[in-house]
């Protein structure tokens, strides 16, 4: 790997992650369940999508460690439960048993997520992300949208492979 790559990305940091394609940024985003029209699957809260118009999530990156080309970490986003009152808890990033990604409330999330660097450019890391066991996340198109525009959930089983833009932000 990249000397660069390691001493700039081998640590804990907080960053927003954009699906790169064509050139373009799109932002990453948590689902609603107003997203959808009444003949569409509602989505479940939180699952993460790309789409839209609002600045991408800032997400805490936790090295966990290193192995040939990618870097292992947790990741996570600060938030209130909404089953439980209380203080704010990291919700971790998750699978679901249908590969889709999401900041679950409810399940208990252990297993780190890998990058996998492909270019240093100005702008941040282009990278994959892959699960623990090695599978690239990509997208599925959501469709209908209440939203105009394109909207996808991220997934790890059937899905086009993505490419993400990492920016750091301290």
């Amino acid at each position: 790997m990249n000397p660069s790559i390691i001493d700039t990305y081998a640590n804990s940091f907080r960053a927003r992650l954009y699906l790169h394609e064509e050139g373009r940024n799109t932002p990453l985003r948590l689902s609603q369940p107003n997203d959808k029209f009444s003949w569409g699957v509602s989505p479940e809260n939180d699952w993460l999508q790309t789409g839209g118009n609002e600045p991408s999530l800032i997400i805490s990156f936790d090295y966990h460690s290193m192995e040939d080309n990618r870097l292992h970490y947790h990741l996570h986003i600060p938030g209130r439960s909404k089953q439980v009152p209380g203080p704010q808890v990291p919700r971790r990033l998750g699978v679901s048993t249908s590969g889709y990604l999401g900041f679950y409330w409810i399940a208990e999330v252990t297993d780190y997520w890998k990058i996998e660097p492909l270019q240093e450019t100005d702008e941040g890391l282009l990278c994959h992300l892959r699960d623990h066991l090695g599978h690239r996340v990509g997208t599925l198109e959501d469709t209908p949208h209440h939203q105009p525009g394109r909207f996808n959930y991220l997934n790890i089983s059937e899905s086009e492979i993505a490419t993400f833009l990492l920016q750091k932000t301290s």
